[in-house]
């Protein structure tokens, strides 16, 4: 089973959920791996998730092997699995952390790719935005709609949310909670320079 992130500002998880229910999102979760017959956007990149000075933590060699045969598995559930356990930065080796993050963005299976966009947001890794703007290039909307959430309130998050209100092309479901977001962006900036 998919398993959705925990979200530090408490406003975008809602509309993921809500959207996620509106548009049928368990077709997406649920989809078997052999019909999901597209190309990823994500495929191309080659992504850097290394750690920073300061930023390492001593890993658990249980925990890491387990994450290492869970990520490697043949049953795309254990890979999301593998994932949605890297949401901690530092608790696994970063060069193990690149290698499994490379792979999964990479995976024919888009709930594999989506955890593995979430979990890249989770651990700060560098090119961040290079990995979402591709993110919300993928042609399955559940990819999308977690790079959607994987988006903070930052500068570089707001000018990628105003792409995706723009596309034309792009499925109205993601439009409105990009727009969403962008309204509780706007919402918690008035609040904060009203001083409430």
């Amino acid at each position: 089973m998919l398993k959705l992130p925990n979200h530090k500002n408490g406003i975008a998880m809602p509309f993921v959920i809500f959207f996620m229910a509106a548009i049928g999102f368990s077709k997406y979760a649920l989809a078997d791996e052999a019909a999901v017959n597209s190309v990823s956007s994500l495929n191309a990149i080659q992504i850097y998730c290394m750690a920073e000075q300061g930023d390492v933590s001593e890993s658990d060699a249980d925990f890491t092997e387990a994450i290492v045969n869970l990520a490697a598995s043949n049953d795309p559930a254990q890979r999301v699995n593998a994932l949605s356990q890297l949401a901690v930065k530092g608790s696994i080796e970063s060069g193990i952390l690149q290698k499994i993050l490379q792979a999964a963005i990479q995976d024919t299976n888009p709930q594999v790719r989506g955890q593995a966009v979430y979990a890249f947001a989770q651990q700060g890794c560098g090119d961040l935005f290079v990995v979402l703007e591709q993110a919300l290039q993928d042609t399955e909307l559940s990819v999308r709609l977690m790079a959607l959430d994987s988006l903070g309130d930052d500068a570089r998050s707001v000018v990628l949310l105003q792409q995706v209100v723009e596309d034309e092309d792009e499925a109205q479901a993601i439009k409105d909670l990009a727009t969403m977001k962008l309204e509780a962006l706007s919402a918690s900036n008035q609040t904060q320079d009203n001083g409430i």
